[in-house]
């Protein structure tokens, strides 16, 4: 299978979807842990039907893992240029 540019850019965005959840998900535990300023994420701002079932720890190793294909991704795609 031959990697091409686009396809590691646009790795770029499973990282922010699940930045975004992780942050998201983060904000509104601590609203529900009581942090008055944080109030307004008591809601669940977002964040995807499937997203709020899951713990913050399993959407942490989703980012994880995501960056670390991306790494991996953009290797291939750089070894196959240079003839490798």
């Amino acid at each position: 299978m031959n990697i091409s540019q686009l396809h590691v850019d646009s790795l770029e965005k499973w990282i922010d979807d699940r930045q975004d959840a992780y942050l998201k998900k983060g904000l509104h535990l601590a609203a529900l842990a009581g942090i008055e300023s944080l109030a307004d994420f008591r809601e669940d701002h977002g964040l995807s039907e499937e997203d709020m079932k899951k713990s913050l720890p399993q959407i942490k190793t989703e980012l994880s893992m995501a960056e670390e294909f991306f790494k991996d991704a953009r290797q291939i795609l750089f070894a196959g240029r240079q003839g490798g």
